[in-house]
């Protein structure tokens, strides 16, 4: 298979296929040997019932669905997520699938349910399904058995009134999760669902879940599941579909033990995960546990059982709160059992966090905002002492601007800049009216900035000696010189105005422009050659250079030239801007590069305030 995105994909589900190939447009994938096709995916349920085959069979369908699918996702690339093109990323797939009980999935509500699911917790275009009938269900009951998704290993499990089923990854969220509850509810059993994706994970959770066994009286009961490729490299890591493996499984297990819900424990922040400039294009921000995606899953579930729940208690919680549950308890020695990077491939030697992803950044500030850092784990790369790379940079600035930024300063301004995240939320968060939703997430929102700034106020407490300079490359640097409260246009304007006022004086030395046509060539001619040495990443931010005349179509940042020259007078050229400004005024933002070299602008800080203050992100630099 190639990395690029295929427009469409058809996936064909075991006895369905005809071979175990996959192709750009074509995937087969199968657990079992079937008709002399050697399998190419692994999937080993644990037995949580004496005899798996007493399942209902739309249980045993869902569960085999959701294997597939997450198989299937990790097969069929994305594209690189720096692309700008929307297509490019989302991907659309056509599932062909073999089941038991036909008629139930080819119901069409069913089909639009598992659809609409599935496309908001990935991002993706479009997932089609065509259901037929499975032969399994008529072979020997022996046969059938082999032909299962259940290991030979029980687990069997027992429901009553006092077991609750959970979520479990071994991260920070849902350790807490189980913390609380085991002493919440000193009576309850807890059943953790896990998914054994790969040989450190469960080293880890398996450790985890024997010391909790140990000190809740064995009341913690984990039940891990495996589903990963066979002898295929993966194409794509985001699994987005993981959550609907894990909350399919963790249904089933309800379903057996007459439980009507699960809990998903995820902090809000994480859940909601608004999206930042970078991530902005066709919702690369993940929404694995957003309200949304929990309030879908539901929708779901309730085709199999009408009253059925999916309970989040974080929904309205910071990741600081997360870390203050272990203070709580009295386990704060667990926290360093938890793993929260998401970056499970590039972590080196004994480090179980790489320090640079989003999740270890979100922690690591978390961690000081509760003055529990000394029980927070070792970090492959401390960005404290040195940020190791521009894409660290990008999202240590991304989440100090969203902690100060005026996008949400007011429920008013957190509407109007998240507009279809609001709207997302409104139906699944746990309130009475669209009103209270935006008014709630705005104070969750509100408390997350107050814990970024106290977390970067406990850094600079501990970590400045003023007696030694600051680094450049020290996240220290980056909070003295405020850069965080800079919008992506004013840094990127400061970037270009940098690069001009060091190379314009030396290009036009010993001959000046002929004209401003002639200057603004140059211009984009110095622009272009620089290109590489601007800052791209940090922040993200299209930018495209146009000499004479605005075009917008595909730029943020517009770039006008100006050439004060023999008989021009400074009011040409004052007319010239104000033209440009209503010309552009759709644009996100405009510069123009004025070049004076017979200093005819008297006053160079009121001519540039005199255009800066006619509309926002206006900005005016000269050159002499």
């Amino acid at each position: 298979m190639t990395n690029s995105s295929p427009n469409f994909v058809k996936v064909f589900c075991g006895e369905l296929c005809s071979s175990n190939s996959h192709s750009a447009t074509e995937v087969n994938i199968l657990n079992r040997e079937i008709n002399g096709i050697e399998a190419n995916i692994n999937v080993g349920y644990d037995r949580f019932v004496k005899d798996p085959e007493s399942l209902p069979q739309r249980i045993l369908d869902l569960l085999n669905i959701a294997a597939h699918i997450y198989c299937a996702d990790r097969l069929v690339h994305r594209g690189e997520r720096k692309s700008l093109d929307n297509n490019a990323w989302a991907r659309s797939f056509e599932f062909h699938f073999p089941v038991l009980d036909l008629a139930f999935w080819n119901r069409q509500e069913v089909k639009n349910a598992l659809s609409e699911a599935l496309t908001f917790m990935t991002g993706d275009r479009i997932y089609n399904f065509v259901f037929e009938q499975s032969a399994l269900g008529h072979l020997p009951k022996t046969e059938y058995k082999q032909l299962s998704i259940f290991k030979d290993e029980v687990e069997y499990i027992e429901g009553d009134n006092n077991t609750d089923v959970l979520l479990f990854s071994g991260g920070l969220d849902s350790l807490a999760g189980v913390v609380e509850r085991l002493n919440s509810f000193p009576n309850n059993r807890l059943i953790v669902v896990s998914h054994k994706s790969n040989h450190s994970v469960t080293h880890t959770q398996n450790q985890i879940t024997d010391d909790l066994k140990k000190r809740y009286d064995h009341r913690l009961l984990p039940y891990g599941f495996e589903c990963h490729l066979r002898k295929m490299q993966s194409k794509e890591e985001t699994q987005r579909t993981r959550m609907f493996l894990f909350s399919s499984i963790a249904f089933a297990i309800c379903n057996c033990a007459d439980k009507h819900n699960f809990y998903v424990y995820e902090n809000g922040i994480t859940s909601i995960n608004l999206p930042t400039q970078t991530d902005a294009v066709n919702a690369r921000t993940s929404r694995t546990t957003h309200p949304k995606t929990l309030g879908l899953m539901k929708n779901l579930f309730r085709f199999f059982d009408a009253d059925f729940d999916i309970v989040a208690p974080y929904y309205n919680k910071t990741k600081e709160d997360i870390f203050k549950v272990f203070e709580t308890y009295n386990e704060k020695n667990l926290l360093r059992s938890s793993v929260s990077c998401s970056s499970t491939r590039s972590k080196p030697g004994t480090f179980s966090h790489c320090g640079c992803c989003s999740q270890c950044i979100d922690r690591h500030f978390a961690a000081y905002a509760a003055s529990l850092d000394e029980y927070d784990v070792d970090y492959t790369d401390d960005f404290i002492a040195k940020i190791p790379n521009d894409e660290t940079r990008q999202r240590l600035w991304q989440t100090l601007r969203l902690a100060s930024a005026e996008k949400m300063r007011t429920t008013e301004s957190l509407f109007k800049n998240y507009p279809e995240e609001m709207v997302n939320l409104v139906e699944h968060w746990n309130c009475d009216n669209a009103e209270d939703c935006v008014t709630d997430v705005h104070l969750l929102f509100s408390r997350y900035g107050d814990s970024i700034m106290r977390a970067v106020k406990s850094i600079q407490v501990k970590h400045e000696n003023l007696s030694v300079p600051i680094a450049d490359d020290s996240f220290l640097s980056m909070l003295s010189s405020r850069e965080y409260l800079k919008t992506p246009m004013q840094i990127r304007v400061e970037e270009i105005d940098k690069m001009l006022r060091a190379s314009i004086p030396k290009t036009f030395h010993s001959a000046k422009p002929t004209n401003e046509n002639d200057f603004s060539n140059k211009v984009e001619g110095l622009l272009t050659a620089a290109g590489n040495n601007f800052t791209r990443e940090y922040p993200v931010l299209k930018f495209g250079i146009t000499s004479y005349r605005a075009d917008i179509s595909d730029d943020e940042l517009i770039i006008e030239s100006k050439y004060l020259r023999n008989k021009t007078t400074p009011s040409v050229v004052t007319d010239g801007i104000a033209a440009d400004i209503i010309k552009a005024q759709d644009a996100p933002g405009i510069l123009f590069i004025i070049y004076d070299p017979e200093r005819k602008i008297v006053d160079d800080i009121e001519f540039c305030r005199s255009f800066e203050t006619k509309r926002d992100s206006c900005y005016v630099r000269i050159y002499r």
